[in-house]
């Protein structure tokens, strides 16, 4: 069983251009016309399905299988990425509105498993067949490959001009910080408690900080879509104006999150980042109602957890985000929410600010899984910065951006829809 804090990795590519050897140019073709005939065979067991089912992978496999090992001589291995034909079909009638045709394949592209290469002195060995190889150039001179290649190669992309090798990167080799920085994710503001790793652990700082420029861009583009949807008639040119919109949503907040993330990173480059693990809120949000299910969708707390996650230089570990508002930090209790933003402590006799309280329980937790648990009530430090915990019906600070004391206004934690 791997460690609690133990990551996953994340996926990181290298891409240059190349000459292909005339070996490589020659798969290229056959593949090329392997899709080609994969794609006829999907859309033909869609067309016999009554409900109009894509077939998986695997029953695309079953059925092109003979035909594939009769025509080419190739590793057996070289017909798993044919068959995702399947899933460029599946793309094509989720792109034009449900409409199902054979798209079209004309580049020579193909992306091949692990199984089916090995990097060996500065260069790639692709196994065409049992015992048989060609070799491909590795540009070590990109700035990102001496870094990426500590990790594990998990895909290759090989077109007739560029090459994109894909490497594994996880953090189990990233030492722990000498302080945690606990992270509350919320759909307005990321609240943040400070603990540094002496012994004993003690509170060092507690800060919000605002995100409502997320907020605003995905606002301001909803109504974008909004407008294109009921004025512009044709089908094609509304098409389009959509799907340029999605992009320059997606690059706006691509921007923001890059900076947000590099600036925490910087801010704390000695600390671990405590995050809760999220992978099934959505799945938990059925009966939270619409404006909430939106607001969730909308987020994009993993992008900004996984760009904290490969930027910092010290591992990253993620909690149980169950019961993180609902349990008194200080005493064990259970709090009461007599409004959203508030936690109330009977047994403590005093109105928390509930996101800022969550970050404390969050690297509360974090320090647990490395073994230093931390008694709040029992240590110093929580005197001194009680009064930041505390709900007050103070403004921020700044409208938009920057560090705000805990408001009264409606911030729904992402994982409160857990407790």
């Amino acid at each position: 069983m791997s460690h609690p804090w133990k990551s996953n990795g994340e996926k990181r590519t290298v891409t240059w251009t190349y000459t292909p050897p005339d070996e490589a140019t020659a798969y290229l073709k056959d593949m090329q016309q392997a899709v080609i005939y994969a794609l006829q065979a999907a859309y033909s067991l869609t067309i016999r399905n009554p409900e109009r089912n894509i077939p998986s992978p695997i029953d695309l496999r079953r059925e092109i299988k003979e035909w594939f090992n009769s025509n080419y001589s190739y590793a057996k291995h070289h017909i798993n990425p044919v068959c995702r034909a399947a899933a460029m079909l599946r793309s094509y009638r989720k792109n034009h509105h449900g409409q199902l045709r054979i798209p079209d394949a004309q580049r020579l592209a193909m992306r091949i498993d692990a199984e089916l290469f090995k990097i060996v002195d500065n260069k790639i060995r692709l196994t065409l067949q049992p015992g048989y190889y060609t070799w491909l150039p590795i540009n070590t001179a990109n700035k990102h490959y001496q870094e990426y290649a500590r990790g594990r190669p998990s895909e290759l992309l090989i077109t007739d001009r560029k090459v994109c090798l894909t490497f594994i990167i996880g953090n189990e080799n990233k030492p722990l910080g000498k302080r945690f920085v606990g992270s509350d994710l919320n759909f307005s503001t990321i609240d943040t408690t400070t603990v540094t790793t002496h012994s004993p652990p003690a509170l060092e700082e507690v800060n919000t900080d605002t995100i409502r420029n997320i907020t605003r861009i995905q606002n301001d583009f909803s109504r974008r879509r909004r407008q294109i949807q009921l004025h512009v008639r044709n089908p094609q040119k509304r098409e389009k104006k959509l799907r340029e919109t999605r992009g320059r949503q997606r690059n706006r907040i691509t921007d923001a999150l890059q900076k947000l993330s590099t600036e925490t990173v910087r801010e704390n480059p000695d600390a671990s980042h405590v995050f809760e693990n999220l992978k099934n809120i959505r799945k938990g949000a059925k009966n939270k109602g619409k404006k909430f299910r939106t607001s969730l969708n909308r987020w994009p707390y993993r992008m900004y957890q996984s760009m904290v996650d490969y930027k910092s230089p010290n591992r990253t570990l993620y909690v149980n985000p169950r019961g993180t508002s609902s349990e008194c930090p200080v005493c064990g209790d259970k709090l009461k929410h007599p409004a959203w933003e508030i936690s109330r402590c009977d047994t403590c006799g005093v109105d928390y600010a509930r996101n800022r309280l969550s970050s404390l329980e969050i690297v509360r937790r974090g320090l647990s899984l490395c073994g230093q648990p931390f008694a709040v009530s029992a240590d110093a430090s929580w005197k001194a910065l009680k009064n930041e915990y505390l709900y007050t019906n103070s403004k921020p600070n700044a409208a938009g951006a920057g560090r705000t004391e805990p408001t009264n206004a409606p911030n729904e934690s992402l994982m409160h829809n857990n407790t």
